[in-house]
């Protein structure tokens, strides 16, 4: 029986459906697998060379295997209307919207097939094709058949598993990488702290491998092949994707009860209150950075890079299912130049059933109502406004809870690496290093503008211009310390904020594949940050660095320039305008992929 979905003339629309990147993506097949009793799941990239004649070789499929329980003709029948599906509305599991696998697929290809076994020899097959379906005007889905799983993919996945799903999309055209040596790295990271718990309980296996085709055959190429760690941002599972050095041990540590339930059966009048009306908890987890590592990431010490992958993780990792949703300040840090900030955690972890609570989004990539509550007698309330009665008292809990780990990493600080109490350093906030205008060494190696070291009498001062151009880069380095070994973009970015009257301070910072540019308001200043892993970067700005022609990169200062003040302007539009930046990141990428091609 044919099975009705969509009007084919805006069967296109479904494809701009806001999922962020790849990584996003392939989390929510990842999804399907987990809620299947998936115990192995591997995704493999496969390459073919550009039809340009360069000999280049870009991803153009991509295939998520695994061992789960199967579909039968129904289920999957179901599984690929947008909106079909099996768990609508469920109180458990990983899945609820039946909005997955169409959903993600399609933000990546314009064709994917689903292959789904039960046990070893009846094979169901289905696919979506968004070409097949405009050209013949088609308003349903193709029927479910028997089929042979493609001989490319079997020959890889052998021995075949007794039970299983492939999901296998064709001719990527929207990936936010197409290179494997890029995508890989931008896949790892992500999905390793997305299904953390999953992995580091051994409850799941995720493995990346990348094959190339010739035209004849296909090669392994094993330097790729990888087995997902996990990525806790509360630092405290072991055996993760953190630096060799660190590991094998946790370099956090749970903060005081480790963990809470809000609201809480047990807790204070008001917290029973609210149990009475939900009747379920959350739980909240704590950490904060261990003395001795606190005390090896000051200023000078930039070589391992925790300190840094700490700043990455700054913020609440929001878990929903011990599936890690969205990781985000989501107002708690106020100031986000406070580098006391990187080094308290908090994690988030609900059920399902609080989905309504958190304003989880269908591609769970996003919690809309959770956030900071600042005054919570401002709002705008119903007479039993469950919801907003549950993220206001959340909201403070958690506030209470930061307050008094930044007054714990105050005390940490002091006799940290250029912290107060040690040699050479000023009265930093808790962070170990200077405030700005304190005294406070440069890192060895930096120069900046040269300055006098004394005017002696009846000399003229220094001009004013120096010590401001000065006490601007003792500050940046403060918030960005990898800037200490980089001249050439220190002295930019101080070039940049004297160059126009609206106080931007440019810098050049790894974001991530995703990610085009960001920007931080911190006082009378903006700091913007641009990514160096974004295509842009690396085919237009980095050229230019290399020939040593900074003149040259004033004209693409100035866009980002305008983009980020008009983004100021607009400021109760930030949502859409954040999701509109993370499309936008991506179709360029796409754009310049597609315009090396045809140069």
């Amino acid at each position: 029986m044919p099975v009705h979905y969509f009007d084919p003339n805006g069967v296109d629309s479904l494809r701009d459906n806001g999922y962020r990147d790849t990584a996003m993506a392939l989390a929510e097949i990842i999804d399907n697998s987990i809620q299947a009793d998936a115990t192995k799941i591997e995704i493999l990239l496969l390459e073919k060379l550009s039809k340009t004649g360069k000999r280049e070789s870009l991803v153009n499929e991509i295939v998520i295997a695994d061992n789960g329980t199967g579909m039968d003709k129904s289920t999957l029948e179901s599984s690929l209307r947008f909106g079909g599906g099996t768990r609508h509305g469920a109180k458990k599991g990983l899945g609820k919207f039946g909005m997955g696998l169409p959903n993600s697929s399609a933000s990546q290809c314009p064709r994917f097939e689903v292959y789904s076994w039960q046990h070893v020899g009846a094979v169901h097959f289905n696919y979506f094709d968004f070409k097949e379906i405009k050209e013949n005007q088609s308003e349903f889905l193709p029927e479910v058949q028997e089929a042979e799983i493609p001989k490319h993919i079997s020959d890889i996945l052998k021995p075949q598993f007794p039970h299983g799903t492939i999901v296998r999309w064709m001719n990527c055209d929207r990936l936010v990488m197409r290179r494997s040596n890029r995508l890989v790295p931008h896949i790892v990271w992500p999905i390793g702290r997305i299904f953390r718990h999953f992995i580091h309980g051994q409850k799941v296996e995720i493995k990346i491998r990348v094959f190339q085709d010739n035209g004849h055959s296909l090669s392994e190429v094993f330097p790729l092949e990888t087995t997902v760690k996990p990525v806790d941002p509360l630092f405290l599972m072991t055996d993760t994707q953190l630096p060799n050095s660190f590991n094998d041990k946790a370099t956090s540590d749970a903060w005081e009860e480790g963990e809470y339930l809000f609201p809480d059966p047990n807790g204070n009048k008001e917290n029973k209150a609210l149990f009475a009306k939900i009747g379920e908890s959350v739980k909240l987890k704590f950490s904060i950075v261990k003395p001795e590592i606190r005390k090896s990431q000051g200023s000078s010490n930039t070589e391992t890079g925790l300190g840094k992958i700490y700043r990455e993780f700054q913020g609440l990792s929001i878990v929903r299912e011990n599936r890690e949703i969205k990781l985000s300040d989501f107002g708690f840090i106020t100031d986000v130049s406070d580098p006391r900030n990187r080094w308290w955690k908090v994690e988030v972890n609900f059920e399902p059933t609080f989905d309504g609570y958190f304003g989880l989004d269908n591609t769970k990539q996003n919690v809309h109502a959770f956030r900071r509550i600042e005054n919570k007698d401002l709002l705008e309330r119903t007479e039993d406004d469950t919801q907003l009665e549950f993220i206001c008292e959340l909201s403070e809990f958690v506030e209470s809870q930061i307050r008094e780990m930044l007054k714990h990493i105050v005390k940490m600080g002091a006799g940290a690496i250029g912290g107060p109490g040690s040699p050479g350093g000023g009265a930093g906030p808790g962070d170990g290093t200077p405030n700005p205008g304190e005294s406070g060494p440069f890192p060895a190696g930096v120069v900046v503008v040269p300055v006098p070291e004394a005017v002696p009498d009846g000399e003229e001062e220094v001009p004013e211009t120096n010590k401001e151009r000065e006490e601007l880069a003792k500050w940046l380095l403060l918030r960005y310390p990898e800037y200490a070994g980089d001249e050439t973009k220190l002295n930019l970015s101080v070039d940049w904020f004297f160059a126009t009257d609206y106080n931007q301070v440019v810098v050049f910072l790894q974001l991530g594949a995703a990610e085009f540019y960001n920007y931080k308001p911190i006082g009378h200043r903006t700091i913007i940050e641009i990514n160096t892993e974004h295509d842009f970067y690396l085919e237009f700005i980095k050229p230019l660095f290399d020939e040593g022609d900074l003149n040259k990169i004033d004209p693409i200062l100035l866009l980002f320039g305008a983009m980020v003040e008009a983004e100021k302007d607009l400021v109760s539009y930030q949502q859409y305008i954040s999701r509109f930046r993370s499309l936008f990141a991506v179709k360029l990428n796409q754009f310049i992929l597609d315009w090396k091609e045809k140069k």
